[in-house]
Formats: C-alpha cells, sequence, structure tokens
C-alpha cells in the first residue's frame, strides 16, 4: 500500500453560530450551510461544537424534573440517529465540498442518546466515530456512557494526525495522556454553550463557566500536547433562550452571557483566533504542520519526553456487550459499534439517490448572512488586530 501524502499547509475553521434547537432538520440544513460555506471559503477541515445537533441541552442545568421533561421527550424527538437519511444528507455535502467534517451530534442509538463526534472524509465516509465517554454532572439526565470502540480520539488522515474530544474530556488527564502517545496533530475541542464567569455564585466551581474553558483548558491542551486546537463553542439568541426556558419562567436570561467564547490555539498555545462576541460565522486558522516540530521537540509526552519504563497508560477499547451471542463454533460473537449504527457502510451503498446539497441554505441562517456577509464580513479581533475570523 503506498505511503499517504501528507499535506501540511491548509485552511481550517471552527464554526461559532447557534444550531437549530428542537429541530432536527433546520438543523441538518445549518449544517450543509456551514460546510458548503466553508468548502467556498478553501476550507480542508471544519469543525462544529459538541451537540450541534440539535443544540447542547443547557437547560437540563436550570430546571426541575417535571420541567425537564418536556424538554427532554422534544430533544430526543429531535436527536440525529447515525443510519438515517439526514446523516447521509450531511456526509453527501461533505462530499461535495470534498473537506474533512468534525461534527457533534446527539445521536439516539435504539433508546438511549450519546454526545457523539464523526469525522467525515472528503468522500463521505465516516473515518472515525465516537462517544463521550462519561456524560457531566446534569447530563446523565439525557445521555449515557460510550463504550470501549467508541472512544479512539485520533485518526490518521492527509491533513496529519485529527483528534477530537467532548467538553470536558479536554481536561481529563488519561485522554489527553491517550491522545498524545498517538501522534495528534490537530485537535477539535469541541465545547457546548457555557454562561460567562459574571454569573459564576459560589458554591459552583470556576470551571463550571465558560472562560476557564475557552482560555485556560483550550490552551493548556495545546501547550501540553503540541498541538492546534480548534475550540468551537455554540451561540445563543433571545429566541434560543425562550426556546431553552419552561414556560412559566417569567424573565429568560440574557443570551449576551453565553457567546464569544470559540478559539483556535497554535501548538505552543498561543492564540490565533478569537471572535468578537456578537459575532456569528466561520473562525479561520492557516494550519501549518511542520509548526508542530520545535514545541515537540522540546516536551512530546508521546514519545522522546516520556518514561514508559516507569509510567504507561492502559487502553481498553473493546466493546462490552449487554447481550453476548454464541458463534457457531461455539465462540463469542462481536459487532463494532460503527458497524451496527451503519457509519461503516459508504455513502453510495447506503443511499445512492443522495440528492445534490448546494443549494440547501436555510431560511433562519439568511439573517446572518446578511449580518456576516455569508461568512461574516467584518474580521472579531485580538488585542486590536485582525485574527482569524471570517
Amino acid at each position: 500500500m503506498p505511503a499517504m501524502t501528507i499535506i501540511k499547509k491548509y485552511k481550517a475553521a471552527c464554526v461559532t453560530a447557534e444550531p437549530g434547537w428542537f429541530d432536527l432538520e433546520l438543523s441538518v440544513q445549518k449544517t450543509i450551510h456551514w460546510i458548503n460555506e466553508a468548502g467556498k471559503a478553501g476550507c480542508k477541515f471544519l469543525a462544529f461544537p459538541e451537540v450541534w445537533i440539535p443544540g447542547y441541552p443547557y437547560w437540563m442545568w436550570k430546571v426541575n424534573y417535571q420541567q425537564s421533561l418536556p424538554l427532554l421527550k422534544a430533544y430526543r424527538e429531535n436527536s440525529l440517529p447515525s443510519d438515517s437519511d439526514e446523516m447521509r444528507r450531511i456526509r453527501a455535502a461533505v462530499r461535495d465540498n470534498a473537506i474533512y467534517v468534525s461534527l457533534g451530534y446527539s445521536e439516539i442509538d435504539m433508546a438511549t442518546c450519546h454526545l457523539s463526534q464523526v469525522l467525515i472524509g472528503p468522500n463521505g465516509d465516516v473515518l472515525n466515530h465516537r462517544r463521550k465517554i462519561k456524560p457531566t454532572h446534569v447530563e446523565k439526565l439525557v445521555f449515557g456512557d460510550g463504550a470501549g470502540d467508541t472512544f479512539e480520539p485520533v485518526v490518521n488522515t492527509e491533513l496529519g494526525r485529527l483528534g477530537m474530544l467532548n467538553c470536558w474530556e479536554n481536561m481529563n488527564p488519561f485522554l489527553k495522556a491517550y491522545s498524545v502517545s498517538l501522534g495528534e496533530q490537530v485537535h477539535v475541542a469541541a465545547w457546548p454553550i457555557y454562561p460567562d464567569k459574571t454569573t459564576l455564585k459560589y458554591p459552583d466551581p470556576y470551571t463550571n463557566v465558560s472562560d476557564p474553558n475557552s482560555d485556560i483548558v483550550s490552551p493548556a491542551y495545546a501547550i501540553e500536547t503540541c498541538t492546534y486546537v480548534l475550540a468551537p463553542f455554540q451561540r445563543l439568541s433571545v429566541e434560543g433562550v425562550r426556546k431553552n426556558t419552561p414556560p412559566e419562567i417569567e424573565h429568560p436570561e440574557s443570551p449576551e452571557i453565553y457567546n464569544g467564547h470559540t478559539r483556535i490555539y497554535g501548538p505552543d498555545g498561543s492564540l490565533i483566533a478569537k471572535p468578537d462576541k456578537d459575532f456569528e460565522g466561520l473562525v479561520f486558522v492557516d494550519i501549518d504542520l511542520d509548526e508542530c516540530h520545535l514545541p515537540k521537540a522540546l516536551a512530546d509526552f508521546g514519545g522522546h519526553y516520556m518514561r514508559p519504563d516507569l509510567i504507561r497508560l492502559l487502553v481498553d477499547n473493546r466493546r462490552k456487550e449487554l447481550l453476548t451471542h454464541a458463534d457457531k463454533d461455539g465462540s463469542n460473537a462481536s459487532y463494532s459499534t460503527l458497524d451496527r449504527v451503519g457509519l461503516s457502510v459508504s455513502l453510495d451503498a447506503a443511499k445512492p439517490d443522495v440528492l445534490p446539497t448546494k443549494k440547501m441554505v436555510p431560511k433562519s441562517v439568511e439573517a446572518s448572512e446578511v449580518k456576516a456577509k455569508a461568512l461574516g464580513g467584518r474580521p472579531a479581533t485580538v488585542d486590536g488586530e485582525a485574527n482569524g475570523t471570517s
């Protein structure tokens, strides 16, 4: 098999936008819209936030059990099955634009939702399918755990070794150790939607607001792994607040406290891009894999700067079954989650009549197109200078 040719320099982007709350079809349309916009901008790689489809259920942090039930039902009804026409439309859009896409979505698999991510290649094939290994605190109200065969973080591609983790997985030292041991070069730290530090009230820990995650955890990941870190966050509007608030609450909070947290960091932890608080669009970065060399030459914790004779990580990526069938030869049958949920099937084999997606632009994003001139016309700034937003 010939060696893979690596593209060392290319444009990548984060999506910082509002999801299609509780609306699977709108969520898919918005996803395709941003994939198309990234393709038109010449991107090779696009990163979406955590559970972009159908939006992060941040209401679960703010409601009681009875208030949660109608929201939970609507959320489950609009979560995305992996083996679905909706997923095939997204994969077709990725293929149409010949790019790589890291997509976060609430995956409903039989009766359980998962905080899932897929890495889709430029031919529409799914290169990696992973699920958050452990939902955080009240997320257990909505989501289940990932399995042994759905937590692999890094895949080798022509764009280098691409990795992705969800939310507080990006501060998990064991997962970081695993990723750096796999030689990761470009990382997606997919974040949901968080209030900022102005909302913090004791005894709620500082880690549970957006600022430390965008400005401490994400650059720390870059420094410790010597990778580019794309850290996309979702956005929230007044209408989005209303949709995520029980009707009996008369004075919903301002959406402003949730916005403006997307970041991109270089492999030495330096800040490359930071959008303005009211920016919606794509945040760009020019990747140069050779920029990973010197940080890793100083501190490669997956190589020369580690002592596996003293400390090493045990990884068990086998799937553990609730139900195990015996094969005809008497051994235990097994399967992969990727196969069972239909993501290992090529796009043409799965749905040969998938329609072109270039013209699928949702009405709901037309206003943001005008505001941002399709990709956010006015650039965000970092210390008064133009950065990688557009």
